[in-house]
């Protein structure tokens, strides 16, 4: 992690959006996902362990997506690891889980099933590694045909994780993605990297799942 200090380009946009009581954005949008679950069928993989790791990978090559506040400060991370919302075995109200990420598809995904079988047998709104700063929120409503979604937050100050919310796949293959975010740190050029990023890596998962 680094502090982003007075000569970081974004300085004055961060002051501006911070200074506001509500400094986040909220935009959904469609993203095809035949390939990844041809992807997914083929390596007896889960769908949400796919989309996870798709996200992130794409997510962790934007600077504007790795920044966070921590002591007040704008920091930068090197890395954006995953928090996600699970139902354990026998239960019918979530938990929360924590997964670190990584560039290999097979660790992150083994990374996830561990934090499940941990949720399995300790289910908790505030797992270890929970609480940090340098994650993304995941959730997901497979049953829902979601349009746009919006989440509770926190203290912007202190609570700068952006949230992404998966809706149901439609006949075509399509999901929607809700995203919310600080627009302090991110602005539209941003969101558009993410999704041609992501488009490219849901369209060949092959190249990427590596």
């Amino acid at each position: 992690m680094k502090y982003l200090d007075d000569s970081w380009e974004r300085n004055e946009h961060f002051s501006f959006f911070q200074s506001r009581r509500n400094p986040c954005f909220s935009v959904s949008f469609p993203v095809n996902t035949n390939n990844l679950y041809r992807f997914k069928q083929q390596n007896h993989a889960r769908l949400t362990d796919c989309l996870y790791f798709a996200t992130l990978l794409a997510a962790n090559r934007i600077d504007a997506f790795r920044q966070r506040i921590v002591n007040l400060r704008p920091v930068e991370f090197e890395r954006i690891d995953a928090a996600f919302t699970y139902i354990p075995d026998g239960k019918s109200v979530h938990c929360n889980c924590f997964a670190k990420f990584d560039r290999k598809f097979s660790v992150f995904s083994s990374n996830i099933s561990t934090a499940r079988a941990t949720a399995d047998q300790n289910p908790t709104l505030c797992p270890v590694g929970g609480d940090a700063q340098s994650l993304v929120y995941f959730s997901c409503l497979p049953d829902i045909p979601i349009l746009a979604a919006t989440n509770p937050w926190g203290d912007p100050w202190i609570d700068s994780v952006p949230r992404f919310l998966f809706g149901k796949k439609d006949a075509a293959g399509n999901i929607t993605i809700a995203i919310e975010a600080l627009h302090s740190f991110i602005d539209g050029i941003h969101l558009a990297t993410f999704y041609k990023l992501l488009t490219q890596i849901m369209e060949s998962p092959q190249e990427y799942f590596v």
